[in-house]
């Protein structure tokens, strides 16, 4: 993977520019935490509104925008390499801008072209849910989008605030479809509503870009940038569409509140890696930062395991509300841990990438792979349960935390050359 080339920069002094870096990547870090918070607002709330089955059918079908939103991540991605720190011209922004709508468009329409899919896969008692998550995804990527030429031009201000309020907006819209509706259909169309308004925004926040041709060079990258990614995306949502898929509503709507806790577990310290990524590009700085990293996302992890597994038969109800953990009783903790071991893959991940290591995202899709032909076995044999499920996406992600650690390991033996890969931009 052939990284895209940044701006040239002038040169800085080390200790001045350092204390600044610091402070805006907390920023962004804040923000990007505030954002996932909103999200779990919604997913708390709209578990509250609905009965178990209709919040099954919505938990589903939001874990297939996350999968739709990746080729989103990879233009922010692109746009903060092709910009590398400075405001760029406005050929240059103007073909980001391009490259955002074009990607919008193309997920959009390839959504829509799935909904018969999405219906039958899900169990979906109509197909307007999933016609309005095929539109909400024209206005996220285009914002994501813009959040990246923002992030690309060091606006790291613009930035944190955009990213708060596309996570507000969406909170907003959702929950407003859900009081008028009643439904997961109107929940995705009040999201969308809420992410054009967003994005409309964004387009101001961002200099009112205007659009360029010549998009095979930013077309390319985002799309080499969103592949590397897109299967963590699939791995941190595969086993909620697998309950979606085999289990009983009531089951899947209980697994769903349970999957609250893994994502929890997952978003905490998501601040450590934004922090960090910049230093993850460089061989040096990735093999001093990363154990101490992992060490660091281990820890929080570990107290927030071991607090759910202190609430015991508490923990769901708390989240979901009565009618929830009769199922799972005091299991809880064990999503605490999935999540947990799904944030360390994320930063291993992060530093394959870097690294320009096609193996990393190879090792991801294979843990994927393995976790649907597990479930799929046991469900053809009537043992899949709440237990059994979470115990097959457990066992996946520890073994490829495992792998990433003896990749890394081996890595630390070799002396790098360069690190060719993508950095990964923070995800909205």
């Amino acid at each position: 993977m052939h990284a895209v080339e940044p701006g040239n920069r002038p040169p800085e002094d080390a200790a001045a520019s350092q204390p600044r870096a610091l402070g805006s990547a907390a920023l962004v870090s804040v923000a990007f935490l505030g954002a996932n918070a909103l999200a779990y607002v919604f997913t708390v709330l709209a578990a509250r509104l609905l009965a178990p089955a209709a919040y099954g059918e919505l938990a589903a079908l939001l874990g297939v925008v996350l999968v739709g939103s990746v080729p989103g991540t990879g233009v922010q991605t692109t746009a903060a390499l092709l910009l590398g720190g400075r405001d760029g011209d406005r050929r240059t922004t103007g073909r980001l801008h391009a490259t955002a709508l074009a990607v919008g468009l193309g997920v959009s329409a390839v959504a829509l072209a799935l909904v018969p899919v999405l219906v039958a896969l899900l169990h979906l008692p109509t197909a307007g849910a999933a016609v309005w998550l095929a539109l909400l995804l024209l206005p996220q990527t285009v914002a994501v989008g813009y959040q990246g030429l923002l992030q690309g031009a060091g606006r790291f201000r613009r930035l944190a605030v955009l990213t708060v309020a596309f996570g507000a907006g969406k909170l907003t819209g959702g929950l407003a479809g859900l009081l008028v509706a009643g439904s997961p259909a109107g929940a995705l169309a009040g999201m969308t509503a809420g992410a054009a308004l967003t994005a409309a925004g964004g387009w101001v926040a961002a200099g009112r870009p205007g659009l360029v041709r010549g998009l095979r060079r930013p077309l390319a990258a985002s799309l080499r940038a969103a592949g590397a990614l897109l299967g963590l995306v699939v791995l941190l949502n595969l086993d909620l569409l697998l309950a979606r898929h085999h289990l009983p509503g009531a089951a899947s709507g209980e697994y769903a509140v349970a999957s609250i806790v893994a994502k929890v577990a997952f978003w905490l310290p998501q601040g450590i890696g934004v922090v960090l990524l910049p230093r993850l590009a460089d061989a040096a700085g990735r093999h001093r930062v990363l154990p101490s990293a992992l060490g660091a996302v281990a820890a929080v992890g570990a107290l927030l395991t071991a607090g759910t597994a202190a609430l015991g038969g508490a923990a769901l109800p708390l989240v979901g509300g009565a009618a929830y953990g009769a199922a799972l009783g005091s299991a809880a903790w064990l999503f605490a841990a999935l999540g947990t071991l799904l944030a360390l893959a994320q930063l291993l991940l992060f530093s394959g990438i870097a690294a320009a290591d096609r193996l990393a995202g190879a090792a991801v899709w294979a843990a994927a792979a393995l976790e649907v032909a597990v479930a799929t076995g046991l469900a053809a044999t009537g043992r899949l349960t709440l237990l059994s499920l979470v115990a097959t996406a457990l066992i996946t992600a520890l073994l490829l935390v495992g792998v990433g650690l003896l990749r890394l390991r081996r890595a630390r033996a070799v002396p790098a050359v360069t690190a060719g890969g993508v950095v990964p931009a923070p995800r909205a």
